[in-house]
């Protein structure tokens, strides 16, 4: 099994010149960006990876994990999109549903709700955080170091603790619209290169479009 990781992973590199693969483990359908950026001992099994996206060391990201944006910042040790197990049936251990353990034919679902991860544009996640599997990330949101995050997080919002509660938003409402509206990370390099005396400041950014 590890010679087939090794062999995707080599794919990979061959596919995506331009982004850096050095991830322990690479899903086989992985879609990445430009210029991703895969560090070391990390498992990577979401199904679409942003452009410039950088994942740090020994970070798991799990295969319900439909998509991580663009320009997002994900630091050492982070987990994202972790499943739990049922709480009322006879037992919370994964053979009464994996087929894998075979006491069943097929797997089957234990839970109807949506289990699939979503993590927006621009979105920093700090070292030892957590995401739960089902969780949305809105588009510019920060999740403090060492967070649980159990539930949706809203665009520009920082969270923080265990569970991750709302701090505060990064901009005021009119400038988190306006973002919002521009998809700015949706913009080529060269649209975004001229505007680099404009990056400290969000709201001379917005003027300059």
């Amino acid at each position: 099994m590890e010679l087939v990781h090794y062999i995707w992973k080599q794919l990979a590199k061959i596919k995506n010149p331009s982004c850096t693969i050095r991830t322990a483990r690479l899903g086989k359908n992985v879609k990445l960006g430009k210029q991703v950026t895969l560090e070391y001992g990390s498992s990577i099994l979401a199904h679409q990876i942003g452009d410039y996206t950088y994942i740090n060391k020994f970070c798991l990201v799990d295969k319900n994990v439909s998509s991580i944006g663009k320009f997002c910042s994900i630091a050492y040790n982070v987990r994202i999109g972790l499943g739990g197990h049922p709480t009322d049936w006879l037992s919370t251990h994964p053979f009464a549903y994996n087929k894998s353990y075979g006491f069943t034919n097929e797997d089957k679902p234990w839970t109807t709700d949506s289990e699939e991860t979503i993590i927006g544009n621009d979105v920093w996640i700090g070292a030892n955080s957590t995401v739960l599997a089902g969780v949305k990330i809105g588009d510019g949101a920060i999740i403090g170091a060492h967070s649980l995050v159990n539930k949706d997080v809203e665009p520009y919002s920082i969270v923080v603790g265990m569970p991750a509660k709302h701090l505060r938003y990064r901009h005021t409402d009119e400038v988190i619209k306006k973002l919002l509206k521009t998809e700015w990370w949706n913009l080529s390099k060269e649209e975004l290169s001229k505007r680099m005396e404009h990056l400290h400041d969000a709201e001379a950014f917005l003027n300059s479009l």
